[in-house]
């Protein structure tokens, strides 16, 4: 399921970025809740079939470590760099605009809660539900969009609250994804139904309750699990390939053309939210052994983890250019590419390789 993993990377990227080819792609939540789908099937297939008895559970907390929080590190190091060079170089100073802006304002103890977060990434999801009022102080709130002064806003990887509520998943999947299948069950029906019941009579429908939320968000991961479950009674039936294929054809086309699909928005995720799950052991069974669809797939988290900075680099210029705006989303994408290969091959690859040979 890599090619499907990137291509939902790369629907973040149009997200935070422009159109490409004309579409606007499955947007932000589609995308990362599919994605969640996904890491919880690979999770379950992982906690079953290879980190079992004595000690898996520290070797697989350990090994979850290693694959994100080098890397993350490593990609806030590089948009720190960039915002000292904007900053003494182009009076740019990017993400730490509103660090110094508010300097005066706000108090040591939220600086370094601030700073804290971005250093740990665990709880970086709360700071969507944080506003900070007129004296700066950090206050929660349930409609933080309504306002202009904003938790997320300090930030250095911004999107990186996502990888925090993956994480957070990580913690407690081990006592989950191992349960009989009907408990499973019964977390994903409860998980979805305690969150359609707050978006309809809660009116909590809207960012950054939709996907940043991560008792919402648990069901996705268990119905992932839920997917494995269906894939183990798959495995040894003789399943032609071509139907991955076609399924997988399918999955991507729809998170091309998903924002030209005239239904209404709610009825379209769920539908596509189903075929996913459906789709997903078919799919990991055509393509497990395939290494081209691995060596795409390892460029999901790279894509991820680093497209926000060549965002912030290129979107002023093409916002004082809207001539050219029509281009800002292709010179992303590609700015984009290039970094998460270079990413890729100078960092990742060691960090992967380390983590293999000592978790294997």
């Amino acid at each position: 399921m890599g090619i499907l993993r990137t291509i939902l990377a790369l629907a973040v990227v149009v997200y935070h970025s422009y159109k490409l080819f004309g579409l606007r792609m499955c947007g932000g939540q589609v995308a990362v809740e599919s994605f969640y789908m996904i890491s919880g099937f690979y999770m379950a297939l992982i906690l079953n079939e290879k980190y079992t008895g004595a000690g898996s559970y520290k070797k697989f907390i350990l090994s979850r470590f290693y694959r994100i929080f080098p890397v993350y590190w490593i990609v806030l190091c590089i948009a720190l760099l960039l915002c000292l060079v904007g900053y003494f170089g182009f009076n740019q100073p990017y993400y730490l605009a509103r660090y110094i802006h508010n300097y005066n304002c706000l108090a040591g103890t939220t600086i370094c809660y601030f700073i804290f977060e971005n250093l740990v990434i665990i709880g970086q999801d709360i700071l969507y539900f944080l506003r900070l009022d007129e004296l700066c102080q950090p206050l929660l709130t349930n409609q933080v969009l309504s306002y202009k002064h904003t938790g997320y806003q300090y930030l250095l990887v911004p999107q990186a609250w996502s990888i925090n509520i993956e994480f957070m998943f990580y913690l407690i999947a081990p006592f989950l994804v191992t349960k009989h299948l009907k408990w499973q069950i019964i977390l994903v029906v409860l998980g979805l139904t305690i969150k359609y019941y707050f978006a309809r009579f809660n009116y909590l429908c809207y960012d950054p309750w939709t996907y940043r939320f991560f008792p919402f968000e648990l069901a996705f991961f268990m119905a992932g699990s839920v997917a494995y479950m269906i894939y183990k009674k798959l495995q040894n039936k003789n399943i032609p390939a071509v139907i991955g294929y076609v399924l997988l054809i399918i999955a991507v086309s729809g998170i091309f053309l998903f924002d030209e699909l005239f239904v209404q928005e709610h009825v379209k995720n769920t539908l596509f939210y189903i075929y996913i799950f459906i789709s997903i052991p078919f799919i990991f069974i055509s393509f497990k052994n395939n290494k081209t669809d691995r060596y795409i797939g390892e460029y999901s988290f790279s894509l991820y983890i680093c497209h926000h900075i060549v965002v912030s680099i290129l979107r002023a210029w093409f916002f004082a250019h809207p001539q050219y705006l029509w281009f800002y989303g292709y010179a992303v994408v590609f700015c984009s590419l290039i970094l998460a290969f270079l990413l890729q091959i100078s960092i990742i690859k060691s960090v992967e390789n380390y983590r293999l040979k000592r978790f294997s």
